[in-house]
């Protein structure tokens, strides 16, 4: 849908907040999702686009109260509903996800995640411009846009946005600060630390993160929240190899995290290692 659409315009939770010299950041509600505005001396660029078709009507809208360039391009971080699902009221612009999202918001699970948000699965758009490892963006002036797939975590397919003279880069779900980071099916959790690792190069002491929840953070806290995302990686390793059925592996581990933000990353964890060839290595009796 386009700016021009029928689609009527909910009010958003907040307002846009200043981070560095035109580089803004908004919070929307249902999620408390952040949302990125970067503004160059010719256009702007969107981080996310809120939650649903009529929500992203309503950022869009909300951008010129920022600023009155025009938007170049929209970029999603991942293809979740809090992150992707506004995509509607750009269709007009160039709109840039990963490879993946495609195939990802096409899928049964969003159009169940629609329902759920009592929209229609089919008022969702698709990003326009794919990328596979990386992509730069010309605002004018000295500012300039890199938007880049370090590595899959908590996706397949998140993106960071990097924006190099302002010392702001945007993570997505990479990052919680808001509390812990979730877990999901589609998750992938024996490489996001690597992933991690690729976003704390990107940082120096001076540079901040904007995850999506919560409040940016520093280099340290990326280190930090790094750790605790490998050990996890570790314990469902440490299960595999114990011989601990998929089934009993919530209960038996030991896990930096509440149970609840760790559950639906088990299974993709046992996938990954079992198509690895690791198998338990649990004793047995011997037969003679």
């Amino acid at each position: 849908m386009s700016e021009t659409g029928a689609e009527p315009e909910v009010p958003l939770s907040g307002e846009w907040q200043e981070l560095a010299t035109g580089v803004y950041r908004l919070t929307t509600a249902p999620a408390a999702v952040n949302l990125g505005l970067i503004v160059g001396s010719d256009s702007a660029v969107l981080v996310d686009t809120g939650s649903t078709p009529a929500q992203g009507l309503a950022v869009r809208r909300s951008v010129a109260s920022v600023t009155d360039l025009p938007l170049s391009a929209v970029i999603v971080t991942h293809w979740h509903y809090d992150h992707a699902f506004g995509l509607a009221a750009f269709d007009d612009l160039v709109t840039i996800g990963h490879e993946t999202v495609r195939d990802r918001i096409s899928s049964s699970e969003a159009a169940e995640a629609a329902t759920e948000l009592g929209i229609d699965a089919g008022s969702l758009a698709l990003p326009n411009r794919e990328i596979v490892l990386a992509a730069a963006l010309d605002l004018g002036g000295d500012r300039r846009v890199e938007v880049a797939h370090i590595g899959r975590g908590h996706t397949e397919g998140d993106l960071v946005v990097v924006v190099p003279d302002a010392g702001v880069v945007f993570v997505g779900d990479l990052l919680e600060s808001a509390g812990p980071p979730w877990f999901g099916a589609d998750s992938v959790p024996m490489e996001w630390a690597a992933t991690l690792d690729g976003v704390i190069g990107l940082m120096t002491p001076t540079v901040r993160a904007v995850p999506g929840h919560g409040e940016p953070v520093d280099r340290e806290f990326v280190f930090n929240q790094r750790g605790e995302i490998a050990a996890v990686a570790g314990e469902i390793r440490r299960l595999v190899e114990a011989g601990v059925a998929q089934s009993a592996a919530l209960s038996s581990g030991s896990w930096p995290y509440p149970e609840q933000h760790v559950a639906a990353g088990i299974a993709p964890g046992y996938g990954a290692l079992s198509g690895l060839g690791v198998k338990g290595t649990r004793p047995t009796l011997p037969l003679a």
